[in-house]
């Protein structure tokens, strides 16, 4: 038997509507521009919302910039580079401070842990950070205020999915993810358009396919429980549409 060899399949944004609409039961011979504009805001309301539920390894992205003698507060898209301007990212994981090429892990601290640190301006090895997640952007505190302008900060940065501009363009989701997005987007609009026989069977199939999808792009490391102040804690799954 022969095979086609290739591995190019990747769903523009027109044909996700297609197949949303046909799992619908609504025939994209007969849609109308509304449609098209309802399911483009109903994808990007989708992915606004899959950005709450768990941290996607297809997400994250490793970031570094160099610490400045004294500097404390780090905002990014300023102090240091990140894709859009700084405005792409969601939250940061996983941060170690590198010095002559050793890595030391700089663990995070609240809001209250930061307010609570009686000299903020004590020089020395960064050991602890706080991630203040503004509306339009983000800052990163270290304590203590480091020592030298040599040492670099490693971390990744789970970003946001980019926009959904033209029906040629392809959703930022990986291969794995197309059935979750169909039948998400699917069940969304089942929603919108009054479909009440449908809404019950789209949004189970959507929920199952958003976790079979997940569960893919889950890391095959040994699970490691490491204790933490409870400020940090990493999100767990929820329901993915309502």
């Amino acid at each position: 038997m022969a095979t086609s060899g290739t591995y190019i399949f990747n769903p523009d944004l027109a044909e996700m509507v297609d197949e949303a609409l046909e799992r619908c039961r609504i025939d994209p011979a007969k849609i109308t521009s509304r449609h098209v504009l309802s399911a483009r805001r109903s994808m990007r309301f989708m992915l606004a919302d899959w950005a709450t539920k768990d941290y996607h390894d297809f997400r994250i992205k490793r970031q570094s910039f160099t610490l400045v003698q004294s500097q404390t507060e780090y905002v990014a898209g300023t102090d240091f580079d990140l894709d859009a301007g700084g405005v792409a990212i969601l939250d940061i994981l996983n941060v170690v401070l590198r010095r002559n090429g050793v890595d030391t892990p700089v663990e995070f601290m609240s809001r209250d842990e930061l307010l609570n640190i009686p000299d903020k301006d004590i020089e020395g090895r960064p050991d602890r950070v706080f991630v203040d997640k503004a509306r339009d952007g983000l800052t990163l505190t270290f304590w203590t205020s480091p020592e030298n302008s040599t040492d670099e900060i490693h971390f990744d940065a789970v970003l946001k999915f980019e926009d959904s501009d033209t029906a040629s363009d392809n959703a930022d989701i990986p291969y794995y993810m197309h059935d979750a997005f169909a039948y998400g987007l699917a069940f969304r609009l089942a929603e919108k358009y009054a479909i009440p026989d449908l809404e019950a069977a789209l949004y189970q199939k959507a929920e199952n396919a958003f976790r079979t999808g997940s569960n893919a792009v889950r890391e095959r490391g040994d699970v490691r429980l490491v204790p933490t102040s409870g400020s940090r804690r990493r999100r767990g799954r929820a329901s993915s549409y309502r």
